[in-house]
């Protein structure tokens, strides 16, 4: 009788939510079911092929209705431990060029930097917003790098972010972005949830509703919010 084949499954985390460990594919598909394919052959980031050109399916990036700019939401249900990674292409600070310093991620120590604007959408961690003065962040980026320091210029590389609270659909995916990165810029932090893209607040902070965004705009300073959050959710 012939010997019967099955598929062996990689191992799992968050109950089976995701693929643990970097041999297989960590995004997940429009069901909510995990890839698992392996990872792709052509670098060291924990996704497939496919999901390295198309972008994790659980995550979307859309545009900011009210005040311009791109965000990034969750396509579904996000559980907290919920791991991604922050991919571009490796240079030095000053190959970066303006925009690319906007959204450079450091990499390694004497690695110089994550580049992430060659590759459009499907670097999708390069559209999060910060949260505003009433929001909180909820994705932050460890100590885990996909990549080395000596790889050469242009090589994809990338940096692992993990969700530290739970982020429902439709709702954004926050990055601190550092107090520096808007002083250097001379840009005021604002509140970027809104009513199609909710952002998590603060405790005891209410939500602003669209009357009170109306009347801002009224009074002159909705011109210039929208182009300062602009910049901001550009980073």
């Amino acid at each position: 009788m012939a010997a019967e084949t099955c598929e062996v499954r990689p191992p799992m985390r968050l109950n089976g939510a995701q693929s643990r460990g970097a041999a297989h594919c960590w995004a997940t598909r429009a069901d909510g079911e995990p890839c698992a394919r392996p990872s792709t052959s052509t670098c060291e980031i924990p996704y497939c092929d496919f999901h390295l050109k198309r972008g994790d399916e659980a995550l979307e990036v859309r545009a900011h209705p009210s005040l311009g700019g791109k965000i990034l939401v969750a396509a579904r249900d996000l559980p907290r431990g919920y791991k991604t990674v922050y991919l571009g292409e490796r240079k030095s600070w000053r190959e970066c060029g303006r925009k690319g310093r906007d959204h450079a991620m450091h990499f390694l120590s004497r690695g110089g930097v994550i580049d992430p604007t060659p590759l459009g959408h499907a670097a999708q961690l390069q559209f999060m917003a910060n949260p505003g003065p009433n929001e909180v962040s909820n994705n932050r980026s460890t100590n885990v790098f996909f990549g080395d320091a000596r790889d050469p210029v242009g090589t994809l590389v990338g940096r692992e972010f993990i969700l530290f609270r739970p982020v429902p659909k439709g709702h954004q995916l926050l990055q601190w972005y550092g107090a520096e990165w808007f002083a250097s810029r001379d840009i005021k932090r604002l509140d970027v949830g809104c009513e199609k893209y909710p952002a998590e607040r603060k405790r005891g902070r209410r939500e602003s509703d669209l009357a009170d965004e109306k009347g801002s705009r009224k009074r002159g300073g909705g011109a210039r919010k929208r182009r300062a959050l602009a910049e901001a959710t550009n980073k």
